[in-house]
């Protein structure tokens, strides 16, 4: 028969006190963050315990390390948490109408291609919205995404990542394409302009195991080239383009990333050119991407139904 932990007498405390073990190693500082004594931190670790009828930690010289069954109880603690809140936040959207705050996360190129023309349509049709938006690599959404910081996100699961945590909803492949600033010494060069030009060439990555890096790396190999000898890495996109505006240096962006720099909205001439070259370049397919079984709060419904039919031209449905 299966532990009944709520009917042995599991509390919110209990769980409080695991969500906040799981991301601090010191008694203390949990309950710190608690704001209950030490004392009161210790009985309800030991509560826990005689109501799981396991071993859930131990003592050691950094503080407390949970143990296997230890950390699955705190990895569920911070989910059941979150849901709780969510649902609050839910009863707040009802009574309140359509107002409240979405967090959303989104890799660099959805978010200026999708993400910012359905903004701009949420905020002249509800006003009552306020969003943040969190423009990072999958690998840094995806934690943020599972702990409740984010309502959704458009972006990959990470290799590695345990997939069975997410909702997943497959969208689109991403093209890229090389840029470069405006007078670039390969502006020069008859388009489509050879890979093993593109190699005399400084160059600008991400870090490496990103998706465009990887692309980019096994297209050249593809052409029996090797990778550039000169590479300076960042996982800044602003520090990327300052460099390629100001430098001979290049490097591959999401084709809608290019567009938008490469021109402004009244046509005139952007801070960096596009430059064709017969090196084909596509990112893996992203992915509206949810905690599994999360249910999103009445506004997040609002706000991913917006941006999903930027993304596919339709009014989504079972958003």
């Amino acid at each position: 028969m299966p532990l009944d932990l709520i009917r042995r007498g599991l509390k919110i405390a209990h769980l409080r006190l695991f969500a906040e073990l799981s991301r601090k190693n010191r008694l203390s500082d949990a309950a710190d963050a608690l704001r209950i004594a030490q004392p009161a931190a210790s009985r309800l670790i030991a509560e826990t315990e005689s109501l799981a009828g396991a071993k859930l930690y131990s003592r050691s010289g950094r503080g407390i390390e949970l143990t296997p069954a230890g950390r699955q109880l705190a990895y569920r603690s911070v989910r059941i948490l979150q849901e709780i809140s969510d649902a609050g936040r839910d009863i707040d959207h009802h009574v309140s109408g359509q107002s409240g705050h979405v967090s959303i996360g989104s890799v660099t190129g959805p978010a200026i291609e999708y993400v910012l023309p359905a903004l701009r349509h949420i905020r002249l049709s509800y006003p009552d919205i306020s969003i943040s938006v969190e423009v990072a690599p999958s690998r840094a959404l995806s934690p943020m995404l599972i702990n409740g910081k984010l309502d959704f996100s458009l972006s990959r699961i990470p290799v590695g990542e345990d997939a069975l945590q997410f909702e997943e909803r497959p969208l689109l492949r991403e093209p890229a394409s090389i840029i470069g600033r405006p007078d670039h010494p390969l502006t020069r060069r008859t388009f489509p302009i050879p890979s093993g030009a593109l190699l005399e060439f400084d160059w600008v990555l991400p870090p490496v195991g990103a998706p465009i890096r990887t692309t980019a790396e096994q297209e050249l190999r593809n052409k029996g080239l090797q990778l550039p000898d000169r590479i300076l890495t960042t996982s800044s996109f602003l520090f990327m383009l300052a460099t390629i505006q100001r430098t001979n240096a290049i490097g591959p962006v999401a084709q809608s990333v290019a567009e938008s720099f490469a021109a402004g909205s009244d046509g005139t001439p952007g801070t960096i050119v596009i430059l064709p070259s017969d090196l084909p370049l596509s990112v893996e397919t992203y992915s509206f991407l949810t905690r599994k079984g999360q249910a999103l709060t009445p506004v997040a419904q609002i706000v991913a139904r917006e941006v999903l039919r930027a993304i596919d031209g339709r009014d989504p449905q079972g958003v």
